[in-house]
């Protein structure tokens, strides 16, 4: 193994066997809930460099989870690495066992806690409550378990796709929690309302131009053109680093893709690229997750976009971390230290957010009101 990215792409692509006989050791079973197949667990391979992992039956060449004198060992590549389970968050693991529409709903990716929301029903009410909402953020914020939100809101046929309907969710949260908000979601179809999404508190911004669930009706097409307009567009509004999109990550030519990457950094939006690795990985295929590691730092780079509001996550490679595809074990590390852990940093990034916010409000003659609140 030639660095930490190679045993992200191993594990993403075989998944992990958990034998019978560690299964309830304490330090193993902290990790998932259940321990069955189509479960996961979350290893760290390094600090700040985290994957979530399938559990899978046995068959040969699949990782091997081990303890060897109370260190955690993964068999994997025929090699041995010493790595450490990620708890599973108490609140994540109680939900889990009332299989509450909470626990369907809210998951943990590294630091951030991620709420899946949906419009239902004829009069398109949320699919969870507000009251609900903010009691699993107070959990997972009293267990120390997440320091930020991230909304994803799935395809909504309303022009604005939802989004402003979220705005008292965001209100009621900034007003109780000191947290930044992300959004991930479905552009609109009026790129104003994106005033309106900045205006009523959200942070951070991801429109995926490629991989989000949840698909537009035949006749109600999103198209690429759309989501970068809105992109383009977003990234005039929010902060310098604040506006993301998702593209695939495939073991094939990345010429395309290095197009993609080039287009987006160039208008100061930052791609994250989602692992997708073949069953069966290849020195070649490695290659190219290196290749797309290297280009996708250089590109970002070069266009000067502040990487602190980025975090560590499962599934993705982004600007943030991608040292640990690049460099030796040893020597291998974040890219820059997000906002997130720095008390100091997020308090004073906190108070410029709320003054850039009213500016670019009166800026455009928008206010809180017009934003839904």
């Amino acid at each position: 193994m030639e660095n930490h990215g190679q045993l992200k792409l191993e594990l993403i692509s075989k998944g992990l066997v958990i034998p019978d006989k560690v299964r309830d050791f304490s330090e193993i079973i902290c990790g998932y809930c259940d321990g069955e197949p189509g479960d996961e667990i979350t290893l760290s391979l390094a600090e700040n460099f985290i994957v979530k992992v399938p559990l899978k039956e046995p068959y040969p060449d699949q990782p091997i989870l081990r303890l060897d004198n109370g260190k955690i060992i993964l068999d994997s590549m025929n090699k041995e690495f010493e790595v450490s389970v990620v708890p599973l968050p108490n609140f994540v693991r109680e939900q889990l066992k009332k299989r509450s529409p909470v626990s369907e709903n809210a998951c943990i990716d590294g630091y951030c806690l991620n709420l899946f929301l949906r419009a239902v029903g004829q009069k398109n009410r949320l699919n969870l409550t507000k009251e609900a909402i903010l009691s699993v953020i107070k959990e997972a914020f009293e267990e120390g378990a997440a320091d930020l939100i991230q909304i994803n809101m799935d395809y909504c046929r309303e022009p604005d796709r939802g989004l402003t309907r979220l705005a008292p969710i965001v209100h009621a949260i900034k007003k109780e929690f000191s947290t930044f908000v992300g959004l991930r979601g479905f552009p609109p179809k009026n790129k104003q309302t994106l005033d309106k999404v900045y205006a009523a508190g959200i942070d951070l911004l991801n429109f995926p131009l490629e991989g989000f669930v949840g698909f537009a009706k035949e006749e109600d097409d999103i198209s690429s053109a759309l989501v970068y307009s809105a992109l383009e567009y977003a990234a005039e509004i929010f902060p310098p680093g604040t506006v993301w999109t998702e593209l695939f990550l495939e073991p094939s030519s990345i010429d395309s893709l290095k197009d993609k990457i080039d287009y987006l950094t160039k208008k100061k939006i930052l791609p994250l690229l989602k692992l997708m690795p073949p069953p069966a990985l290849k020195e070649k295929d490695h290659q190219h997750f290196t290749e797309a590691a290297g280009y996708l730092e250089q590109a970002v780079l070069g266009a000067r976009i502040p990487l602190k509001w980025l975090f560590p996550q499962c599934r993705y490679m982004s600007a943030l971390d991608t040292k640990f595809y690049l460099d030796q074990p040893s020597k291998a590390k974040l890219n820059a230290k997000p906002v997130y852990k720095s008390l100091f940093g997020r308090k004073t990034l906190e108070g410029f957010a709320k003054l850039r916010r009213k500016l670019r409000i009166k800026d455009v003659s928008d206010s809180y009101e017009s934003a839904g609140l």
